[in-house]
């Protein structure tokens, strides 16, 4: 099978007749551990594409950060020497901003209303914002909604006043444990279990997935569930090289990531109850905070954020759509 390997390699290609091998594999990579709910997503995508193709396409994975951290993941697609990656919507927005919109905290309560909005007209805003900075959104896949994992118990915005708290490495997840109280640390998911282990932070925030899946549990035995935001983990290509496939493929490439995608959101909504009570038998300590004050400290990042009339109408589309 064929390789993408670098844009130089396809446009050379382009060169030549055929401009491509008869087969297809697209290599795609991220930092989740293997069979994660984001890796089934992308396991799904390659079951769907294979059958869409007849074996003609497929995917290989590479998971667990093999290929990189995700910024370098990002700029290796940019590059064109990555076919496709996953990425948390948090490092991603850092080069597609109108993505910013998907980072702010409580803006899905649900996956039910994530899927409700990703269903329509939203959906084609991403995928305009995406080319407009020369790639292609593939799929947007669930990370589950987040909560917050410490080595003491909070039970209210209280508790975390001036605790160190692990935050991804995006001015909006900073600001919103800033409004908290906390004092937010960023860092690279890599380092998060070294550091919660040694002290150098005391908390983070995640959702149960990665929680249970890096057996954070062992370093941070306490769940608070604020579910602060529920984060998205966007699909993407290169555009030029997604471009350079034959329509046949491009159609299996995106039909193959919005139904996996669906299939996947579906699958960590499904997840979630039980993997909290494998936590318990952990002896992990859940925690109900009221998320009212989080909700209310939160407020004010709204308008602070939206800095493009872009960013105001995907907020305003995401806003208007119907909870079912």
């Amino acid at each position: 099978m064929k390789t993408l390997t670098s844009l130089a390699c396809l446009l050379s290609a382009a060169l030549a007749l055929p401009a491509f091998a008869q087969d297809y594999t697209l290599r795609i990579a991220h930092t989740n551990a293997a069979d994660e709910v984001q890796d089934k997503g992308l396991q799904k995508m390659r079951e769907l594409l294979e059958a869409k193709t007849d074996g003609r396409a497929t995917i290989e994975i590479f998971p667990n950060g093999q290929l990189g951290d995700e910024a370098q993941l990002v700029e290796q697609v940019m590059l064109g020497s990555l076919d496709v990656a996953m990425t948390a919507n948090s490092t991603i927005s850092n080069y597609i901003t109108d993505y910013r919109v998907f980072d702010l905290p409580f803006l899905f309560p649900t996956i039910a209303k994530l899927n409700t909005v990703l269903d329509g007209p939203v959906y084609g805003m991403l995928e305009d914002s995406a080319n407009d900075t020369g790639l292609e959104l593939i799929a947007v896949y669930s990370s589950g909604i987040r909560h917050i994992m410490t080595k003491e118990e909070i039970n209210s915005i209280d508790d975390l006043k001036n605790v160190k708290i692990r935050t991804m490495q995006n001015p909006i997840h900073v600001d919103a444990f800033t409004a908290f109280g906390a004092n937010p640390t960023p860092l690279a998911y890599s380092e998060l279990y070294g550091a919660l282990q040694s002290g150098v932070v005391d908390g983070a925030e995640g959702a149960a997935t990665n929680y249970t899946g890096q057996k954070l549990y062992e370093v941070a035995p306490d769940f608070a569930m604020v579910g602060w935001l529920n984060m998205t983990a966007p699909v993407f290509m290169q555009k030029a090289a997604f471009d350079m496939l034959p329509e046949d493929i491009q159609t299996a490439v995106l039909e193959s990531g919005r139904e996996s995608a669906d299939w996947q959101r579906q699958y960590v909504d499904d997840q979630e109850k039980p993997l909290l009570d494998a936590l318990v038998e952990k002896g992990v300590t859940i925690t109900q905070p009221d998320p009212a004050p989080f909700q209310e400290a939160a407020v004010p990042l709204y308008n602070a954020m939206l800095e493009t009339e872009t960013q105001q109408a995907l907020f305003d589309a995401v806003m208007e759509t119907p909870t079912n």
